[in-house]
């Protein structure tokens, strides 16, 4: 299942590895003239709420010093500030809403350069005794080359973007790690890919996903970590899937 915190977890890494990094100056301060992006979530379920926005700002003014490991020899790269940004649920109507500027501004002028949104399971008992909230589900935005460097994005020149993907409820079974099940979330792309190319002065950003909680799929981790050991993957239809997918094939979920 896509790790929408991988991103996080490098920048972090990155900030220990770099000794300059505690001196730089993260505070954002948007200037008036800031161009902005408006994100609106609607939230299927009762049992899921949407994650806070996970920004990354990058900045050519402060940047990094690395070093290869490869010859000793020093470089820079573009400085990372990542935030967290939660979103507002609007007159208790499940219509979550916030908005991230895309000139943070500050010492170091800070650009907006990707954020992730999504929903999340915060209730799982719901659909079976014992079972633990699992991974996310959304999209990653991004506005520049930096952010798409590593991954294939579908580009968009509108100015606002509608995203409405379906989701399903998927209880992983691992005893080999966790003596809990999860409930995680799953679609046909469990995280969407878009990079945004419009000069706009506000961006729109619709996230309106649906949730059918009638199709249940089970994947259950073999007990043992060996060649020829696969997942078995059992479908709302008794059907079982054990050639080596680890993510269930949204297809047999379609009427």
């Amino acid at each position: 299942m896509y790790k929408r915190l991988h991103l996080f977890i490098l920048i972090q890494i990155a900030f220990l590895l770099n000794g300059c990094a505690q001196a730089t100056d993260r505070t954002l301060s948007p200037p008036s003239n800031t161009a902005w992006v408006n994100i609106k979530i609607k939230n299927p379920s009762s049992y899921t709420k949407p994650f806070p926005l996970e920004v990354l700002y990058v900045s050519t003014t402060c940047k990094r010093e690395l070093m290869s490991m490869r010859d000793g020899q020093h470089y820079e790269k573009v400085g990372l500030n990542s935030i967290k940004i939660p979103l507002q649920e609007k007159n208790s109507s499940d219509i979550w809403i916030a908005k991230i500027a895309k000139d943070g501004g500050g010492k170091c002028n800070w650009k907006l350069s990707e954020f992730n949104l999504g929903i999340e399971y915060v209730n799982a008992t719901h659909l079976g005794k014992g079972l633990v909230p699992g991974t996310a589900v959304g999209a990653t935005i991004v506005f520049d080359d930096n952010a798409t460097r590593n991954g294939l994005f579908k580009v968009s020149e509108s100015s606002e973007i509608f995203l409405s993907p379906a989701y399903y409820p998927l209880i992983q079974i691992n005893k080999r790690i966790s003596t809990s099940d999860m409930l995680n979330l799953f679609g046909e792309k469990d995280f969407m890919r878009i990079k945004m190319t419009s000069p706009a002065k506000n961006i729109q950003v619709k996230f309106n996903p649906t949730l059918d909680e009638s199709k249940l799929v089970k994947m259950i981790a073999p007990k043992e970590h060996k060649v020829g050991a696969f997942y078995k993957i059992i479908y709302p239809d008794g059907s079982v899937v054990f050639d080596g997918t680890t993510h269930p094939d949204v297809n047999r979920l379609k009427d």
